[in-house]
């Protein structure tokens, strides 16, 4: 006769005997040892018998019949060692369930259910060859739910749906493709809204909350879809710097705020939270040239968007306002030597103004500006926010609408002077970039002719200020408007022929007039 004993920590001691007709299971009282009870120790326990009989494949066989059962299939364990409800229509291929991280208080998620895949089918104009249209790419990038106006819709960035022929979205763990329009586009502040009209999309969906601008140091989660898997990808970080930033998508200044949690290609869209599960921006790029530094949009940029409406097209924005002015920082001392101002004088010195510009009849060359909407302004121009934070002045402009006014405190010829300035979205004579809209071109004799855009410049590459057209570098970098619809035209193509014969030394020349026509633009 053999003798087997085993036991666990959860279940009772089990006294097995092998018999010639098969096996005798006795079960003793519970032990609370993590090894199996001697056979001492079972000898003072009351045993119960069992008979079993005699499996074909033997000892084998009854492993797997006296197996412990840890829990019960209908509950599981969670970390912190407490027992809940299984639900077997909610447990994964691994075993997890969604009532695991909600017994341990833990939130179950960062609001992923509200955040979609987003993916487009895009193509632009050839910017050397507007009659061309480039071939189609597909890309992807991050969304997520909000509720604007009574409407449900996602917010993501422009750059992930420009020149967008067509355009999908799929929400984390599904499988489907639903179709998408865009309703709202802002490329200067790359941020557009898009609508889903399967209502079956939007069961099960909570459109997310905003919060509040972060302070330095808060922690953050950034949600997105990121390149290298189809699956949702959670980073985290803190914030690290808050300022007005550059932003690539459209070259505007506007405020950003830069973390250290990772924003990868894809990333583009998603939301980023704080510690509430409340949205604090939307992830939009990163420094390549560095790591663990990307950018999000804050919530201060995104309400302006959500707020800014074209009353001529309630798809678009007006953009941001400017005062249009240029201004020389008053850090060098013999500059303040040469305007008489005391130590405790500081802002900046206005040293010219766009003839366009609403300040054009307020203000003048010379003036200096000591404080904006009652925030006193800095010698290197900026003005403090918080604790360790100040930011430059222009973004007290932005947080304006078209037809609003700015207090401005402003001393001239040593007299102090306070003005309210009307200020309004400031167009370039050279657009910085162009997104949606097809380009004009016009085609006469054999010679092309379109309007003169940063992106034609481009097609001299990266190094467009050192290989470009000198002529055409200047407009677009100091070149101002001075009319109104003012947009430089250039002859682009010389197509070879008899009548075009001498010129193709022409091309990339400004058309100044035609037939002693001064040209304004293409469309005169």
């Amino acid at each position: 006769m053999k003798v087997f004993v085993c036991g666990c920590v959860f279940t009772c001691c089990i006294l097995v005997l092998r018999t010639r007709t098969g096996f005798m299971i006795s079960t003793g009282a519970p032990v609370r040892k993590q090894c199996a009870a001697t056979s001492a120790s079972l000898s003072h326990q009351r045993l119960r018998w069992t008979h079993l009989p005699l499996l074909p494949q033997g000892a084998h066989h009854v492993r797997s019949a006296l197996k412990c059962d840890h829990q019960s299939p209908q509950a599981t364990r969670t970390r912190s060692g407490r027992l809940v409800a299984r639900d077997s229509s909610n447990v994964d291929v691994y075993g997890r369930t969604r009532s695991e991280h909600v017994a341990d208080g833990d939130s179950d998620s960062e609001g992923e259910e509200a955040v979609v895949k987003v993916y487009t089918v895009h193509s632009g104009q050839d910017p050397s060859s507007p009659w061309v249209n480039k071939m189609q790419e597909e890309s992807s990038g991050s969304g997520f739910a909000i509720e604007h106006n009574g409407l449900k819709c996602i917010l993501t960035n422009a750059h992930v749906v420009s020149d967008a022929a067509y355009v999908e979205v799929r929400q984390a763990g599904d499988a489907r493709k639903i179709m998408a329009t865009r309703i709202k586009v802002a490329h200067q502040c790359d941020l557009a809204l898009l609508h889903v009209a399967d209502e079956a999309f939007w069961q099960g969906i909570q459109p997310l909350v905003f919060g509040h601008m972060p302070s330095l140091q808060d922690e953050v989660s950034v949600v997105g879809y990121p390149e290298g898997g189809e699956g949702i990808a959670i980073t985290q970080g803190v914030v690290s710097r808050i300022e007005v930033t550059e932003y690539a998508h459209s070259g505007a200044a506007l405020l950003a705020v830069q973390i250290d949690a990772a924003i990868n290609p894809g990333n583009s869209g998603g939301p980023v939270f704080d510690d509430n599960k409340n949205v604090i921006g939307v992830a939009f790029q990163n420094q390549a040239t560095s790591q663990n530094i990307g950018y999000i949009i804050p919530v201060t940029i995104i309400q302006h968007f959500l707020d800014d409406v074209d009353p001529e097209d309630p798809s678009r924005c007006c953009g941001f306002c400017g005062l249009g002015i240029f201004w020389q920082e008053l850090e060098n001392p013999q500059l303040r030597s040469y305007l008489n101002l005391s130590a405790d004088c500081t802002g900046v010195l206005i040293r010219g103004i766009l003839p366009l510009a609403p300040a054009f009849e307020l203000l003048r060359s010379g003036d200096i500006i000591t404080s904006v909407d009652g925030h006193s302004i800095a010698n290197d121009a900026t003005f403090s926010v918080g604790y360790q934070e100040r930011l430059s002045l222009q973004h007290l402009i932005h947080l304006k609408f078209p037809g609003e006014k700015v207090a401005v405190s402003l001393l001239r010829d040593g007299k102090e002077l306070e003005l309210l300035v009307p200020v309004k979205p400031l167009e370039r004579l050279v657009p910085g970039t162009i997104y949606d809209d097809p380009q004009p071109y016009f085609i006469y004799g054999g010679l092309a002719f379109m309007p003169l855009s940063s992106t034609y410049l481009h097609e001299w590459g990266d190094d467009w200020r050192s290989h470009a057209p000198h002529e055409l570098i200047e407009l677009a970098l100091a070149g101002l408007p001075t009319k109104s619809g003012e947009r430089p035209v250039i002859l682009c193509r010389s197509f070879p022929a008899e009548r075009t014969a001498g010129y193709s030394v022409h091309v990339d020349r400004r058309i100044v007039a035609v037939n002693g026509q001064p040209v304004l633009n293409i469309y005169q």
